[in-house]
């Protein structure tokens, strides 16, 4: 069996239409429709229903879908490593991120594509948590740098490998940042800006407010972290985050919360037997190395709560 067959499956089955899968494919309808029946002759099954313009996968062919990625990817992986073998570390890839990572993300970015010229990424960002587990379960993203999604499906898999605690982030000329700690009781004290409650950061934040039996009404609730930071930086807001939120931002403070504070436990997420190329590998070792640094005292605000548990997705 060829290999160009099952490439012009799997876009078919991608998109569903025989148009857009040519166009992206740079071939004619016919070619794609004569390759597509010489697949399903050489199987003995149809692969796809075509009922008027439409186009659907049977059966037969949402099960040989999972095998026909596996092969291409298996493909793809060989000529990878054989060219990282000989020291061509080249290739794409591809890696998700939510707000609170740029600034690492943007660090190992630079020293990576400095030691691997050849290489190219594909960034995707997204301020919900679930839509990275979304885009890894449909194969679109190699990895996302992530807080652990308290429940995940069966194709996603995690590894944790840092965490930090929630505090109360305010700008440095804000009141409130001269206190060592702050209690949760306090906050009823100051005017109070929260994520929306359906983002994961709010759920871990009332989980916390639960426990200690803290009723926090915000004035504000926003949907993006970004604007709420700025919002923040205003002075006129306090809100609860990560820690790691204020780390590259000298403007912020992050104060320790009295109470065992709760954690936000960040991990790379991964289809769940994915083979990551060594040049994926490679960028791991690189946030790892910049998460060290993270560790120092003076990078968590006078405080150590920070711990990078060392974990890497699954090669």
């Amino acid at each position: 069996m060829e290999l160009t067959p099952l490439r012009y499956f799997v876009k078919l089955a991608d998109v569903l239409s025989f148009t857009e899968a040519a166009r992206e494919l740079f071939v004619t309808q016919s070619t794609l429709s004569q390759s597509i029946k010489q697949l399903e002759n050489e199987l003995g099954t149809s692969l796809f229903d075509r009922v008027g313009k439409k186009v659907y996968l049977t059966d037969s062919g949402a099960e040989f879908l999972e095998h026909a990625r596996k092969a291409l990817e298996e493909v793809e992986y060989g000529v990878q490593h054989m060219q990282e073998m000989q020291h061509v570390y080249s290739g794409r890839i591809r890696i998700g991120v939510i707000y609170s990572f740029f600034s690492l993300l943007n660090i190992c970015v630079l020293k990576f594509t400095r030691a691997f010229p050849q290489a190219e990424l594909s960034i995707v960002y997204s301020h919900s948590v679930f839509e990275l587990v979304e885009l890894i379960n449909s194969n679109k993203l190699d990895f996302a740098m992530s807080y652990t999604p308290q429940e995940v499906t069966a194709l996603t898999e995690q590894a944790e490998f840092a965490r930090f605690p929630l505090c109360v982030i305010a700008h440095k000329n804000h009141p409130a940042a001269i206190r060592k700690r702050f209690s949760l009781q306090d906050l009823s004290e100051f005017q109070v800006i929260l994520l929306e409650k359906d983002l994961y950061t709010r759920k871990v934040v009332e989980r916390m407010f639960m426990k200690y039996k803290v009723k926090v009404k915000p004035q504000i609730e926003v949907n993006s972290t970004p604007l709420l930071l700025e919002m923040i930086r205003t002075g006129h807001w306090i809100s609860v985050l990560s820690q790691d939120v204020a780390l590259s931002s000298p403007d912020l403070k992050a104060i320790p919360i009295k109470e065992k504070a709760e954690y936000m436990h960040i991990s790379l997420l991964a289809l769940k037997g994915k083979r990551q190329s060594l040049l994926a590998e490679k960028f791991v070792e690189t946030l790892h190395s910049e998460l060290q640094k993270i560790k120092e005292p003076h990078a968590l605000g006078g405080f150590e709560a920070f711990e990078d548990t060392g974990a890497s997705p699954r090669g």
